[in-house]
């Protein structure tokens, strides 16, 4: 892969230095308006990321409720899920229409949701919430970072970009900890509840304080860019996404991987695939994504990078908490266990944004933290129920510290590449977010799908275990703690190693 480019070089001329165009916005705003703003978009960032990592630790509170185990993974994928279908359209939707009214439609989708999910009466109502605030959640992370771009300089990007991952990575750690805190001491409900006072002050402060945002180069009306938005795109880019997920979530735990369903549904996946990137080809400059963004190895080559090192800190963030549960500790106490985890992947994302803006150069950064990840997961898979919990510190530090240098620097780099061009600058930026995404939730599902299935398999090969006695190890985690020691030995035992190998 070759030099991605950095903010430093994307707004520079032939002669290395910083184009004048580089200190200019687009739209104009007063300090008091750029912080009431900024401000507003950090709270509805932390909410969207919040809800990435805060039922993390509730999850084994609310599956246990629901008595719903199987379907855990799905919980929190589905949330993921419309996130990486629609991060495309509204990529490009920014591009023809006020950013400023699809901010605040996308922000009242996600409190929606949110509520569905606070009310949720069943399993299968929650995860219709958790997908209807994952459509608001998908517009928002987008619509965020594109207007941020829009109303900063090239030079001040990345010290905003650096705040968001900043943001995330509190997220992170807070996340899991208010989680647990609200499941053992209040309600898991209130994972969600949490979500609307804070939503509603932000959308008050977008609403008085941005400016519209005008469309430049447009020569076609709202309703006529519309009109013309590519609607087959659109629908292709959602049917491969869950064409592909479904399969995925489902293999080894709902089905077998050798179900016919599951092997269809993966062929038309494949097919979905081929038809959408032919489509796009077809479609040239109108297309949903731009075949030709790809052809610039820069591009291509941190879409692939954030997509893995995405997924492996998504399941990680949502499986260590596991490894803790299993030893008997609470949610809170769990939330607390996996603090050295976020609190280097804290550091790394702000230090590494710092290095790369004095130095200019990212590819080191994007190189050696997927390396140190990589080792970190390794050592990881040693851990037994006799591992100290400094050992395990040990291993979640390295392991925080080498994915969380990628949280943001995929995301510049993109903007970069497309700095000087408003069109691409929106897809390029959807399509950085949307491999983000889309590696949350291949990572979840793969991940649930992995766990469910070894669990599973763990405990069948048990000889003169009750089924009854088996379902409901598989659907409630504090069920292990009622049990005799020998059997609570074995049931332990079978979870060990599927946590590990997630």
């Amino acid at each position: 892969m070759s030099e991605p480019e950095t903010p430093k070089e994307a707004g520079t001329d032939s002669n290395n230095e910083v184009a004048n165009d580089s200190e200019v916005t687009t739209v104009p705003m007063t300090r008091t308006q750029l912080v009431l703003v900024f401000g507003a978009f950090m709270l509805v960032f932390l909410l969207i990321s919040l809800d990435q990592t805060i039922i993390s630790t509730a999850l084994p509170t609310i599956a246990s409720h629901f008595q719903a185990v199987s379907d855990l993974s799905w919980i929190a994928s589905a949330y993921f899920l419309p996130q990486a279908g629609l991060m495309l359209f509204f990529g490009r939707i920014l591009s023809i229409s006020s950013p400023k009214i699809i901010c605040l439609a996308v922000i009242a989708i996600f409190e929606i949701g949110s509520l569905f999910c606070a009310v949720a009466p069943s399993v299968n109502f929650l995860i219709f919430g958790r997908a209807f605030a994952g459509v608001g959640a998908s517009g928002l992370g987008i619509s965020c970072m594109y207007i941020v771009a829009k109303i900063t300089t090239v030079r001040q990007r990345p010290v905003f970009m650096g705040l968001f991952g900043a943001v995330y990575s509190v997220a992170s750690i807070i996340g899991p900890l208010i989680g647990g805190t609200l499941s053992d001491h209040v309600s898991w409900r209130w994972c969600f509840y949490i979500n609307l006072p804070i939503g509603g002050a932000a959308f008050v402060a977008v609403v008085l304080s941005l400016p519209q945002i005008s469309i430049k180069n447009r020569s076609q009306s709202t309703w006529e860019a519309w009109r013309r938005l590519d609607w087959i795109g659109v629908f292709l880019s959602i049917a491969v996404v869950t064409l592909f997920l479904l399969p995925v979530q489902w293999g080894g735990n709902e089905r077998p991987w050798s179900d016919p369903v599951v092997i269809a549904l993966l062929i038309l996946s494949a097919i979905t695939l081929a038809i959408f990137i032919a489509w796009e080809y077809r479609k040239g400059l109108e297309a949903l994504l731009p075949l030709d963004m790809f052809m610039r190895r820069n591009m291509l080559g941190v879409c692939l990078h954030s997509f893995f090192c995405d997924m492996c800190f998504m399941i990680a963030s949502y499986y260590l908490p596991f490894l803790y549960q299993l030893r008997g500790h609470s949610a809170t106490k769990s939330g607390i266990d996996i603090i050295p985890f976020m609190i280097a992947g804290i550091l790394a994302s702000v230090l590494s944004g710092i290095c790369i803006s004095k130095l200019g150069y990212a590819w080191p950064f994007l190189f050696f933290g997927p390396l140190a990840g990589a080792v970190a997961s390794g050592l990881m898979f040693s851990l037994n129920m006799n591992s100290s919990f400094a050992r395990m510190a040990g291993y979640q530090i390295l392991m925080g510290a080498g994915l969380g240098v990628a949280l943001q620097t995929s995301l510049v780099v993109a903007q970069a590449e497309f700095s000087k061009d408003e069109t691409r600058l929106s897809q390029a930026t959807s399509m950085a977010t949307f491999m983000k995404v889309l590696g949350y939730a291949v990572g979840l599902a793969s991940g649930g799908g992995i766990f469910a299935s070894r669990v599973r398999d763990e405990l069948n090969g048990t000889p003169g275990l009750d089924p009854a006695f088996l379902r409901e190890a598989l659907s409630n985690i504090k069920f292990i703690f009622t049990l005799a020691p020998e059997l609570q030995a074995i049931v332990l035992g079978a979870y060990i190693p599927p946590t590990n190998s997630t």
